[in-house]
């Protein structure tokens, strides 16, 4: 994502993905202002989905109850800079439901914005039924005749 020349809210976005991708919750605090005001997509499965307020919200009950139910990674393909100052992500959503097991794509699409050197807003949108999917249990495979060791009798 990055290149040279970077727009400040860029380079602020990027070092949070960092810090999201380490785990580091010190350096994901000192990135949001204090009146860090999250959105995620409504429909996201265990009601993760919704307003986190504040940068504790929204790492406690945002990425880290995410991180809680998925292993997930965000796979970014592309930022444009917004006319208004915001900063459009556009990327993929690779994981797995750690419950089922279940992997999952989903696209995604993270609007960015930054006031006094940090970020103060995150609007994320993404496929929730693709979420919804990967946690539904895997159904055993029932032997058929014709495979080895079934016994039709």
């Amino acid at each position: 994502m990055s290149a040279a020349g970077a727009s400040a809210i860029e380079e602020l976005v990027e070092r949070l993905y960092a810090a999201l991708l380490a785990g580091d919750g010190a350096a994901i605090e000192g990135l949001l202002a204090p009146d860090f005001d999250g959105l995620l997509a409504p429909g996201l499965p265990l009601g993760l989905g919704g307003s986190k307020r504040g940068p504790a919200a929204m790492r406690d009950d945002g990425w880290w109850a995410i991180g809680r139910a998925f292993a997930v990674r965000a796979q970014l393909r592309e930022s444009i800079e917004c006319a208004d100052g915001r900063l459009l992500v556009l990327g993929r959503y690779a994981g797995r439901a750690r419950s089922s097991g279940r992997k999952f794509e989903a696209e995604f699409a993270h609007l960015w914005s930054a006031r006094d050197g940090r970020l103060c807003a995150l609007r994320q949108y993404t496929d929730t039924a693709l979420w919804v999917a990967a946690l539904e249990p895997v159904a055993p495979v029932e032997p058929t005749d014709s495979e080895p060791g079934h016994d039709p009798g």
